[in-house]
């Protein structure tokens, strides 16, 4: 056995977490998030004889090495114990010519060689294109079963992301978009099987602050297709919210370009887009009881082709009476598509699909209780989903 392999054979890590881009333009920079652990015996030194760096190779579609590309090496941010855990962004450069790939992260003792001589390194496959495309820069990660996380935005249903354990709560997928954009939906598509049974899934435009847009409490056997209010959005997570004895999968994500709505009322105007700001602990409330011709309205920032409108309310806070009109702008006039006196319920109506931008909602007859709405959907055709085959 050789001074280097035996060297070589005291280090080892565990990929524990990472955020690879599963599509990238050619030769674009990007920093890519990755969690590793020591589990070898040495200690890794991130300045001192020889230097331990975190770098990457690629490999094209036959498994050959490529080496037209720019080798981007990341120092530790400190010495890494055996047993320790450290987390860094790493530069990566992608090939400098279209193609489908696999770059192969690893850990190199400078001088001496890759931990892969004797350790297993984390593998991605990427596609590179040559102009963007609607998924360019988006990322992936779990907590469970993290180097086949790609899969999910391959474009290929056949494929998918396997948790490889049973459910558990805790357990959690997130996508991250590279940048907040408006967003009116998402869909995690499982392969019929390995369905979420208990979930709860957040959105964020700043991995901070985090919106609940869907809680199933338990038995869930559908993909999961969430539609809310627009909203800045770069991260959605999904957690577990209890046990199940199937693993979980998911064979394909794909999010809903949106425009950003803007909510208007006759009282109390200024908290209006509390009704479609997808929050839980907010409301818009008239403010006074309720009156004849008092009004709540939306403006979808575009026509929209719509067939109905729900607008959540406590039961203390429906709206008493009501007549919903759209603005048909084929025939430059208001169309009234509902009307109800004496409601006690929340408003939940459908009708014929027609194209419109504004939706107004008026009271028909006066009501000793305030007018509160929580949450406003409107139904819609939801087209131009963005994934990996658009």
């Amino acid at each position: 056995m050789s001074t280097q392999t035996s060297t070589l054979q005291t280090w080892a890590v565990r990929f524990l977490a990472h955020d690879t881009p599963v599509s990238l333009v050619a030769g674009q920079n990007t920093v890519v998030t990755l969690r590793v652990e020591n589990i070898g015996l040495s200690k890794w030194l991130h300045n001192g004889t020889p230097p331990v760096h975190i770098g990457y190779q690629w490999f094209d579609a036959a498994g050959n090495r490529i080496h037209d590309v720019e080798d981007r090496r990341t120092g530790l941010p400190a010495d890494v114990y055996p047993r320790q855990e450290t987390m860094l962004g790493a530069m990566l450069v992608a090939p400098k010519t279209p193609g489908t790939y696999t770059v192969q992260w690893n850990l190199v003792a400078e001088g001496i060689g890759w931990f892969a001589d004797v350790a297993n390194a984390l593998r991605v496959p990427v596609t590179v294109t040559a102009m963007p495309r609607a998924i360019t820069g988006w990322r992936v990660e779990a907590n469970t079963n993290i180097a086949h996380v790609a899969r999910t935005l391959d474009g290929d249903p056949t494929t998918f992301w396997d948790s490889g354990v049973p459910q558990a709560r805790g357990q959690w997928f997130r996508l991250n978009l590279s940048s907040p954009r408006v967003i009116d939906g998402i869909q995690f598509l499982s392969p019929g099987k390995g369905f979420p049974s208990a979930y709860v899934l957040h959105l964020s435009a700043d991995g901070r602050h985090w919106v609940q847009v869907a809680r199933v409490a338990a038995e869930n056997t559908y993909d999961v297709m969430v539609i809310f209010a627009p909203q800045m959005m770069q991260y959605a997570q999904m957690s577990l919210l209890g046990a199940a004895s199937t693993t979980w999968q998911i064979s394909e994500i794909l999010v809903h370009a949106a425009t950003m709505w803007t909510a208007n009322a006759s009282h109390n105007a200024k908290q209006a887009d509390r009704a479609i700001d997808n929050r839980d602990d907010t409301v818009w409330h008239s403010g006074k009881p309720q009156t004849k011709e008092m009004w709540f309205s939306i403006d979808l920032g575009q026509p929209e082709l719509v067939s109905g409108i729900t607008l959540d309310s406590p039961a203390e806070g429906c709206a008493a009476s009501y007549r919903i009109a759209v603005w048909n702008a084929n025939a430059h006039r208001w169309q009234i598509v509902a009307e109800k006196l004496n409601n006690t319920a929340p408003v939940d109506v459908s009708f014929a699909t027609i194209q419109t931008q504004f939706i107004s909602v008026q009271l028909l007859q006066a009501s000793q209780n305030e007018w509160i709405i929580q949450h406003v959907r409107v139904h819609r055709e939801m087209e131009r989903w963005l994934g990996p085959n658009t």
